[in-house]
């Protein structure tokens, strides 16, 4: 009798995992995901090859057609906790983890944050501390790029302020608060003037208007976000107008996150430049 017993229990254990009703193993898929592009360019500075990063939105902020199957895919989704990607939260699905990166911030996350290095060396902090607890296996090389991140942050950051400091303005017009938080750390302000959206800065009356809007700080350069393909750079107008049009979103980014933000930078420093 007693041996019989041990058959059947030993046929239940073997049907019960031939069936897929034993214990398994539960795998954490190795595709993590930013709902923009410059968030993905950091979460790839600490991830490196170990994991894949994909992005959810295109050029313009604006979710991909598919985000929702990409989030389906992937074992967290950092996000920046602004309003740039709302959209995001409406993804929530199943076991993937969704990470806000504004707790990284004491000042919580202004519009453009991802624009500041010093913001951006925070959130990479956040992003090391969260795959180091779900990949524990990768923590040595997660944390080994992330001091190579902050290092490439530090450096870029020296070369701006020595650039910035040289300048012949402190301030610069903008149409929203987009760069507000890198303004910050150079010690420049940002005269918000909602005005600028879609003004033609080579159309009649634009340099009187200008002008007036920034005679207060003694500033005629406007900060101006491309679209989706345009391009990027310093223009002196022969109406008095510098115009600086500058990336916020990564479009055109073709590498690593600190080269790219460092020539935005580098334009903005250019433009109120002597």
């Amino acid at each position: 009798m007693n041996k019989l017993r041990m058959i059947l229990a030993f046929t239940m254990v073997v049907t019960m995992a031939v069936s897929g009703c034993g214990p398994r193993n539960v795998v954490v898929p190795t595709i993590i995901s930013g709902t923009i592009k410059p968030v993905a360019l950091i979460a790839q500075a600490i991830a490196g090859t170990a994991l894949q990063v994909q992005v959810l939105a295109g050029d313009d902020g604006a979710p991909l057609q598919n985000a929702r199957e990409l989030v389906s895919k992937s074992a967290i989704v950092f996000q920046t906790g602004a309003s740039i990607d709302t959209w995001s939260s409406e993804m929530e699905q199943g076991s993937v983890r969704f990470v806000s990166l504004s707790a990284a911030l004491d000042k919580g996350m202004p519009e453009g944050s991802w624009l500041s290095f010093r913001d951006a060396a925070d959130m990479a902090r956040l992003m090391r501390d969260t795959l180091d607890a779900l990949y524990p296996e990768l923590k040595e090389q997660f944390d080994s790029r992330y001091a190579v991140f902050m290092d490439q942050c530090s450096q870029a950051d020296g070369r701006l302020k020595r650039l910035v400091w040289s300048a012949g303005t402190r301030a610069f017009l903008a149409g929203d608060t987009t760069w507000s938080s890198a303004a910050g750390d150079y010690g420049l302000r940002v005269v918000v003037q909602p005005g600028l959206k879609g003004l033609d800065l080579l159309g009649a009356g634009a340099a009187s208007r200008v002008a007036d809007w920034g005679s207060g700080e003694k500033t005629r350069v406007v900060v101006v976000n491309v679209a989706p393909g345009g391009s990027t750079g310093v223009s002196r107008q022969s109406n008095g107008i510098v115009a600086c049009s500058l990336d916020a979103l990564g479009a055109t980014a073709e590498g690593d996150f600190v080269p790219w933000l460092e020539h935005q930078l580098t334009l903005l420093g250019s433009a109120i430049g002597k």
